[in-house]
């Protein structure tokens, strides 16, 4: 096999965008039915992370549309899925990308409570409680500042975290 001429230098259509855009959206949909399971079978997990990958690929590849916020997002959910399955060392590398997208963007909404939150639950994941301990509590001292609908969506995620 030879290896490929590398990106094609056109811009995608509006066309190519919408369907990266539709495709991203329903990963991480189908990602999040996944992550909400009591319980998984090992082809679930399997299926758990390529989803969550698959949608964060997509939104870089689609470029403007999502944004930073989609690309914090998308490194928050392959961070909470890696924590789930125990691979720790990696969670932690995608939630800090996350957080470190939200700091540098100036967001101090539900979107850096939430980051604080993956940080938390990738620390736990790894075993560190002082680590988690600290994000948790920044989490929550985040959470009095959020409306209500977005402290119970984030708490409930805290509240999960080991």
């Amino acid at each position: 096999m030879s290896p490929s001429p590398g990106p094609d230098p056109s811009p995608p259509t509006p066309e190519e965008m919408a369907t990266r855009v539709s495709g991203a959206k329903a990963a991480f949909n189908g990602a999040w039915d996944l992550i909400d399971l009591a319980e998984r079978t090992p082809e679930q997990e399997r299926e758990m992370l390529l989803s969550a990958a698959a949608s964060r690929y997509l939104w870089a590849a689609a470029g403007g549309e999502g944004g930073e916020q989609a690309l914090a997002i998308g490194d928050w959910q392959v961070a909470h899925v890696l924590s789930l399955m125990g691979a720790g060392d990696l969670a932690l590398k995608f939630a800090s990308a996350a957080l470190d997208r939200v700091r540098a963007n100036g967001w101090t909404d539900w979107r850096l409570a939430s980051a604080e939150e993956g940080m938390a639950r990738a620390y736990a994941a790894i075993g560190d409680r002082d680590a988690r301990d600290r994000h948790a509590q920044a989490c929550r001292h985040l959470l009095t500042s959020l409306e209500a609908e977005d402290q119970e969506i984030i708490g409930g995620q805290l509240a999960t975290v080991p």
